[in-house]
């Protein structure tokens, strides 16, 4: 509590100038008031904890940056300043996140239009644990099948953190932590070093939609699945059937045990409830029914 109380006492509250009234006005106070607590001195040392690039050889790519005294996680680059990317401190120290996005991420936040930074801690975990455990078995991680179990979950009363719920009757993983804040706190900027193409930019040199904040962020709803979707919602479903509550099937367990760790309890788990020579002969036959084509999705905004 100690903790949280003091972080609180340092958000500082200021007038919006026209501009930024205009850009931004639409925000919660909560996110306008709180300054990071991220200061450049210990940006290096956590650089050498916490590498950002998947490949090791693309770190050079990009340089930290820490944010002013009065910048905010919703705000833009200026007219004449690089555009660059807000990011959260526990994405890599907790969450073990990876830069640059993989399709599958850069597809649920450009389906939503949810900037990174504008997902709730929570929201990542749901995500990254999702596409984690599809890839261990072997199945195509895809945003029709994610927002068949989950839908976007808006901040009642204003416009915040947006993150994810499963749908009724879906759940697959629980939350990573039942109450986070902290994460609010710790957000610095990431820039690609001179003379270096930022991932984060199409080929017209624009900002793609999940940089930066959006005011009409969107649900997506999926009625129906194609046939492998399908099969990989019913696959998890069995795994899940008749686990004590309080199980390894988390969020948390997913993303913070070591991969060999993780990967043996999925094994494990999948020889329990269904035999992998049952998983193949079940793929096999659901690429078979693909084959006939794929059956109607229905999508709302």
């Amino acid at each position: 509590m100690g903790k949280k109380k003091a972080c609180q006492d340092v958000k500082v509250s200021r007038p919006l100038d026209t501009e930024e009234t205009r850009l931004y006005g639409w925000v919660e106070d909560d996110v306008l008031t709180q300054p990071s607590l991220v200061g450049s001195d210990w940006l290096p040392e956590f650089r050498r904890n916490y590498p950002l690039m998947e490949d090791s050889g693309a770190e050079g790519d990009y340089v930290l940056e820490a944010a002013g005294p009065s910048d905010r996680v919703p705000f833009r680059a200026g007219e004449d300043g690089p555009h660059f990317l807000w990011v959260y401190q526990e994405l890599f120290s907790r969450l073990r996140m990876w830069l640059p996005f993989s399709d599958f991420q850069r597809d649920v936040m450009t389906r939503c239009r949810v900037a990174v930074s504008q997902l709730h801690l929570n929201g990542w975990g749901f995500i990254l644990a999702f596409e984690k455990v599809c890839l261990h078995f072997g199945f195509r991680p895809t945003i029709r099948l994610f927002f068949f179990i989950y839908d976007v979950h808006f901040p009642p009363g204003g416009y915040g953190y947006i993150s994810f719920r499963a749908r009724q009757g879906r759940r697959l993983f629980d939350s990573y932590e039942d109450s986070i804040q902290e994460f609010k706190w710790h957000y610095f900027k990431v820039l690609a070093a001179p003379g270096k193409q930022a991932f984060w930019l199409d080929h017209e040199n624009k900002p793609f939609p999940w940089v930066y904040w959006n005011l009409e962020v969107k649900d997506f709803v999926v009625f129906n699945l194609e046939p492998l979707e399908m099969a990989a919602f019913k696959f998890h479903v069995s795994l899940l059937s008749g686990l004590p509550k309080r199980s390894k099937f988390t969020c948390r367990f997913i993303l913070d045990g070591s991969d060999a760790e993780v990967g043996k309890y999925l094994d494990d788990l999948l020889d329990v409830k269904m035999k992998r020579t049952k998983l193949d002969d079940l793929m096999a036959k659901m690429a078979d029914l693909a084959r006939m084509g794929p059956r109607s999705i229905l999508l709302t905004s």
